[in-house]
């Protein structure tokens, strides 16, 4: 085994101001993750990572709705939003945004016709397929949730490699596109 196989590889990790990605046209014309031309140019809002302290189960375990709160409330108080205006976004970045979106769509809005169709139909149904129908609304329900994660995958943070700072004053890009950080401001490697 040669030297450094097996070894976990450090990202590289690339902080770009918040005043930059703030102002429009701040921003290089090619891709951060893929390095292609940018066919398009995106306005979102990217937050940063929060830990909270404690233990979740002395938090929400005993206390609820009050310990869920508090947890909120830590949240709340540690998350900064940075507002990025025109990141470059190549075609392999827009299709691959473009499918996850619409496989969540497709489930969320199929789970939810199964799963009111199915209560709809039992309604109207006479009583000895109510049971068929009972498992078709826990299907479509169970739909519903599990498209939160192709959601979840077609987000801008994850399309993009991206997340704000904890402190907020800069956005962090992780394993960047050397035609990427080649265009950025100040930058003479």
């Amino acid at each position: 085994m040669a030297v450094g196989e097996g070894a976990q590889r450090r990202p590289n990790v690339v902080a770009l101001p918040a005043e930059l990605v703030e102002r429009p046209g701040g921003l290089p014309s090619h891709c951060a993750r893929h390095g292609l031309p940018a066919v398009r140019r995106a306005d979102f809002a990217l937050q940063s990572k929060v830990r909270i302290e404690g233990s979740r189960l002395r938090q929400v375990g005993v206390l609820g709705a009050v310990g869920t709160a508090e947890r909120l409330g830590q949240h709340a108080k540690k998350v900064r939003v940075t507002h990025v205006k025109g990141w470059p976004l190549c075609t392999v970045c827009s299709r691959t945004r473009a499918a996850w979106l619409t496989v969540s769509c497709v489930m969320f809005f199929g789970g939810l016709l199964a799963f009111a169709g199915s209560l709809i139909a039992g309604v109207l149904a006479e009583k000895g397929t109510v049971p068929a129908l009972a498992g078709v609304a826990v299907a479509g329900f169970v739909v519903m949730i599990l498209a939160a994660f192709p959601f979840a995958l077609g987000s801008m943070a994850r399309i993009i490699g991206a997340s704000t700072a904890p402190e907020g004053g800069e956005v962090r890009v992780v394993n960047p596109s050397q035609a990427f950080v080649a265009e950025l401001p100040g930058r003479t490697d």
